[in-house]
C-alpha cells in the first residue's frame, strides 16, 4: 500500500484523539440551569464543531473508500470510516450511516452521525433531522440540530433560525451563528429576528452580538452602519454587544490593527475594542492583555483580563 495514505491518517488519527482526549477532560455544558437577568457580557457556551462539519479534501478523488477502510487497524479505521461517511454524507445519506455504524469508539460514531446530516440537510432536511434524535449523547444530538440549521442559514433563512429553538444546549450559539450567516445575505431579516426580543437577557443580546460579527467578517462599513441602528437594550447591552461582536469579527482579517477604527463606534468603542482583545486571545495572550490595558473601560477591562487568563468570565 502506498505509505502516503498510511501516514496521512496517522496524523489525521492523532490530531483527532489529541482533540477528543482533551474534550474528555471538559465539564459538561449546564443545559437547564436558567441565567439570571445580570449575566456576563459575552458567555456562550461552545459546540464541539462550532464551525460546523466539512466535506474530506482526503488525497485524492475517491481517496475514502470501503476497501481502503478494511485494510487498517484500529483509530486508522476509524478515522477512515469516517471520512468516507463524510464523503458519502452529501449525496448517499444510507451509505454514509453505513460508514458511521462501523465506527467503533461510541464517541467518534455519534459525531460521524451529527456530521453527515449536516452535510446531507442541503439535499434533503426531512432525511438529516430524522437522523438527530437517533444519537445517543446529547451533545452530538443538539450539535446535530445546529449543524442542519448552519447548512440551511442561507437556503431557508426563516427555517433555519427556528430550528435553533431545537438545538438543546447549544441553542444560543445556534442562534448566534445562523443569525450571523442571515445577516451576510439578509441583515433586515436577521435584525428583525434579534428584534422579536426572544429568551433570556443572554439570548437576546448574543443575538445582536452575532450580526455585529459575521457581517463585519465581510463588510466592515455595513457593520458599523447596522451596529449603530440597533437599540440600546438594558444597560446598553445590544448594541455594546454588536460592536463587541464586529470588533472580534473584523479582527479575524486586520488582527490588532483595528483597535484604531473601533472610534467609529462612539461610545460603545471600548466594546469593540474589548471585541478585538476576544479575538487575540485565542493565539496571542499577551497582546489580548495589552489590549485590555487600552479598552478604555474599567469594567470591560476587568473582564477582558479574566477573558484572556481564564477563558471566561464571571460576575
Amino acid at each position: 500500500m502506498d505509505p502516503f495514505p498510511l501516514l496521512y491518517l496517522g496524523c489525521l488519527g492523532a490530531l483527532i484523539g489529541a482533540v477528543e482526549v482533551a474534550r474528555a477532560g471538559l465539564p459538561p455544558a449546564a443545559v437547564d440551569a436558567a441565567p439570571p437577568q445580570k449575566v456576563e457580557r459575552v458567555a456562550v457556551a461552545v459546540p464541539p464543531k462550532p464551525d460546523g462539519a466539512r466535506v474530506p479534501d482526503g488525497d485524492g478523488p475517491g481517496a475514502w473508500t470501503e476497501a481502503r477502510c478494511r485494510a487498517l487497524d484500529g483509530e486508522l479505521r476509524d478515522v477512515c470510516y469516517h471520512q468516507l461517511a463524510r464523503a458519502r454524507a452529501p449525496t448517499d445519506l444510507a451509505g454514509a450511516q453505513l460508514a458511521c455504524d462501523a465506527l467503533t469508539e461510541p464517541a467518534l460514531s455519534a459525531e460521524c452521525r451529527s456530521d453527515i446530516a449536516e452535510l446531507h440537510a442541503p439535499t434533503d432536511r426531512a432525511a438529516a433531522l430524522q437522523l438527530c434524535p437517533t444519537i445517543p449523547q446529547k451533545k452530538w444530538r443538539d450539535q446535530c440540530v445546529f449543524g442542519v440549521a448552519l447548512a440551511l442559514s442561507t437556503l431557508d433563512s426563516p427555517a433555519a433560525f427556528r430550528l435553533c429553538d431545537d438545538a438543546g444546549q447549544w441553542r444560543d450559539f445556534c442562534r448566534h451563528d445562523v443569525n450571523g450567516e442571515i445577516a451576510q445575505v439578509n441583515d433586515a431579516l436577521a435584525m428583525a429576528h434579534c428584534a422579536a426580543e426572544e429568551g433570556d437577557l443572554l439570548t437576546r443580546k448574543t443575538c445582536w452580538h452575532g450580526i455585529g460579527k459575521y457581517v463585519a467578517r465581510v463588510d466592515v462599513d455595513r457593520a458599523f452602519r447596522l451596529c449603530a441602528s440597533v437599540p440600546e437594550g438594558p444597560d446598553k447591552l445590544y448594541r455594546e454587544n454588536c460592536y463587541h461582536g464586529l470588533g472580534w469579527g473584523a479582527a479575524e482579517t486586520a488582527g490588532r490593527d483595528f483597535v484604531a477604527r473601533c472610534a467609529e463606534a462612539g461610545p460603545a468603542a471600548p466594546s469593540c475594542r474589548l471585541g478585538v482583545a476576544y479575538n487575540l486571545q485565542r493565539f496571542d495572550k499577551a497582546g489580548a492583555l495589552e489590549l485590555c490595558d487600552a479598552v478604555g473601560r474599567d469594567d470591560l477591562a476587568a473582564q477582558c483580563r479574566q477573558f484572556v487568563t481564564q477563558g471566561r468570565v464571571r460576575r
